[in-house]
């Protein structure tokens, strides 16, 4: 009797004890942060992991040049040019805005990546002298990579949630951070990854966050915030050493040619088209995770390349920005339009002749397209080809470059009232493309209007000029002008100087959806 109730009981016990081991066997190919990230290999590949929002839908695989060349007006719509991206020409964007709704999630998934790699950073406890300068480097380059993200969600979008580690990312529902906090913290995050960054890097490495890179976006940050004493001091330490920056010989050799020069201190990195076998060349329609593959290439020089699909236009306001009064008042066509745009018979001062490398020879412009339009030559490579076929461009994407830095220290000087101390740095600029030299600058309103033609003319088609009318306070007037000239319309209100947190945003927080306010509930 008693054999037959012990039995059952030992056999009820191995079976447990079976069935506690079975659900407690580790599976080997399974992964978590602290056992995959334990050596310098793994990190490098997190490190380069930070980067490739940088080319997500939102970003500059293709969204973000159409987002801010058509709000800030350098571009206008063509015909080609549909669904949603169609609103921001007339400033209808709203909360449900796809390509909107792309922009605050990369910029939150860069955000997330440089928090999570800075998390298993700070557990590899090696001693290996070249790990420990490993750890400190991408700790610099995560700390730039989210401080550009929350720049741009700043300065789009005011108050976001702010996330500096990655526990904040497991609280759901993530209430907004004003503004101010953000600034500080984007603040003091730059100055640590100064600290922490190199000057260069070998030429496998090209790319990749440098010192000079941090200095100019905490330059561009003090800009900004109206710090324009500690912008204007920080920002000339890029005109000597240890620095070397200098500008291109030509703005061809960055915009068509995309030749490495001294005048980049970030771009995002664009490859060329190795063929079907690497990846999708369309992996920017949102292929980045999935069918996409390794693909890097960008789809602005087809989209915007009127041999191809020809979506946008060069906007009157930017036309017209190119002729303007020389030292004598007379009128004068800045040299920089044969640079940015193609227009028939050479209207504007815009090239006349593309295709100048072509095995098929020089064609003019015009002949092909016989409408007159105005078309992109910024960012595009038909001096070299006449036509793409896929999205294949390998032309890199520039974030700052150091005319930007030299403009926004001419900036930051004149708003200081060193107006003389800014002439130089505006000449320099101009020196570069042939355009005339100013022998003064005037007083300082003649002096802000000048530098704000130049980094209009300058900077045409690099998604500045949105920024710098919502910086200057002049985005309503200027944008409304200039579109009742050309369209007849004043389509801008003073909400627009935000963008709308995206509704599927506040969907999946009502903590962040409480607070909306006024973009745009």
């Amino acid at each position: 009797m008693k054999k037959t109730i012990i039995f059952p009981l030992l056999l009820s016990l191995l079976f447990i004890d079976c069935s506690e081991k079975v659900l407690n066997v580790k599976n080997e190919n399974g992964y978590i942060g602290s056992t995959f990230f334990n050596s310098a290999e793994a990190f490098k590949e997190a490190s380069t992991a930070m980067y490739t929002p940088l080319l997500y839908t939102g970003m500059y695989c293709r969204e973000f040049y159409f987002i801010f060349d058509l709000l800030g007006n350098d571009a206008e719509k063509n015909f080609p040019l549909e669904g949603s991206l169609l609103e921001f020409p007339i400033y209808t964007h709203n909360a449900n805005t796809t390509e909107l709704n792309y922009l605050f999630d990369s910029c939150f998934k860069m955000v997330f990546r440089t928090n999570f790699v800075i998390d298993q950073l700070q557990t590899w406890k090696s001693t290996v002298p070249s790990d420990i300068d490993l750890n400190k480097r991408i700790t610099g380059e995560a700390q730039f990579l989210r401080s550009l993200a929350y720049f741009w969600l700043v300065t789009c979008y005011g108050d976001v949630p702010l996330k500096t580690k990655l526990s904040d990312h497991y609280i759901v529902e993530s209430t907004r951070t004003p503004a101010s906090q953000i600034w500080t913290s984007i603040e003091s995050t730059l100055s640590e990854a100064i600290n922490n960054l190199p000057l260069s890097y070998p030429d496998a490495d090209y790319g990749r966050v440098t010192k000079g890179a941090a200095v100019a976006l905490l330059g561009k940050v003090y800009l900004y915030e109206k710090k324009y004493v500690e912008a204007a001091n920080l920002l000339s330490t890029l005109n000597s050493a240890p620095y070397d920056y200098a500008l291109a010989n030509d703005l061809d050799d960055m915009f068509v040619n995309d030749i490495k020069t001294k005048e980049t201190l970030f771009a995002v990195m664009n490859g060329p088209w190795e063929g079907w076998g690497t990846g999708d060349a369309y992996y920017m329609f949102g292929g980045q995770e999935t069918w996409g593959g390794k693909c890097t290439v960008s789809d602005r020089a087809m989209e915007y390349g009127f041999n191809d699909w020809w979506n946008v236009l060069v906007s009157d306001a930017l036309i017209n920005s190119f002729t303007y009064p020389d030292t004598n008042g007379n009128t004068y066509t800045d040299p920089r339009a044969a640079k940015t745009f193609y227009a028939a018979s050479g209207a504007f001062g815009g090239d006349s002749i593309y295709c100048e490398n072509c095995p098929e020879g020089k064609v003019q412009y015009g002949v092909t397209v016989n409408n007159g339009q105005v078309s992109w030559r910024k960012y595009e490579y038909y001096e070299n080809t006449m036509s793409y076929g896929e999205p294949e461009s390998p032309i890199n994407g520039q974030v700052i470059r150091y005319a930007d830095v030299l403009l926004m220290q001419a900036e930051a000087l004149i708003e200081s009232n060193q107006v003389s101390s800014a002439l130089p740095l505006i000449n320099q600029v101009r020196a570069r493309s042939g355009a005339f030299q100013y022998n003064s600058l005037g007083d300082q309103p003649d002096a802000r209007t000048i530098l704000r033609r130049e980094r209009q003319i300058e900077l045409a088609g690099e998604q500045s000029r949105f920024f710098d009318l919502v910086r200057w306070g002049t985005l309503v007037n200027t944008i409304n002008t200039e579109k009742q000239a050309a369209l007849g319309i004043q389509p801008v209100k003073p909400y627009h100087v935000l963008l709308p947190i995206p509704q599927s945003e506040k969907d999946a927080n009502p903590a962040l959806a409480a607070q909306v306010k006024n973009n745009w509930n």
